[in-house]
């Protein structure tokens, strides 16, 4: 009988264990593909020298046209949906209905030079429903700083 009830005790360990290890290992791929489209919106910003003032004003899914257009082209390649609530907009700039923020930081104008760097936030969240539990990590980058003559 004593056999029986430690093999029982094992068999709880051993699947605490692999939930555990499968909990690990979805959250570690859902990290690694928020940073993977937080660096590729990073090179088409970089790419494409900044963003303009009607990227920022027009990032419906249905927009082609300008930076956002290439945002909204690369999103519909790749699996990556986040809803946001209020709490995760707030302080942002601009953001995707993907769940992608992006800033824009104006420097001063040295010598008719304009200095504006871009911060791109992606998300990841993990959700626990039988707890009733979820939780957003942002994954926060920023652009090298893009210089241009102003008039």
């Amino acid at each position: 009988m004593k056999e029986g009830i430690g093999g029982t005790f094992m068999i709880y360990v051993l699947l605490v264990f692999l939930a555990v290890y499968i909990t690990f290992i979805a959250i570690a791929f859902n990290y690694a593909r928020a940073f993977k489209v937080k660096n590729k919106v990073i090179d088409i910003i970089e790419q494409n020298e900044g963003m303009e003032e009607a990227d920022f004003k027009n990032v419906s899914a249905t927009n082609t046209s300008g930076v956002t257009g290439l945002i909204n082209e690369y999103l519909k390649t790749i699996n990556y949906n986040v809803v946001l609530s209020k709490d995760d907009e707030t302080n942002r700039g601009v953001c995707f209905e993907k769940g992608i923020c992006i800033d824009e930081y104006v420097g001063t104008s040295i010598h008719g030079m304009q200095n504006t760097y871009y911060k791109v936030t992606t998300f990841v969240t993990i959700e626990f429903p039988f707890m009733n539990l979820g939780i957003t990590i942002p994954v926060k980058g920023e652009t090298r700083k893009i210089e241009r003559i102003t008039t």
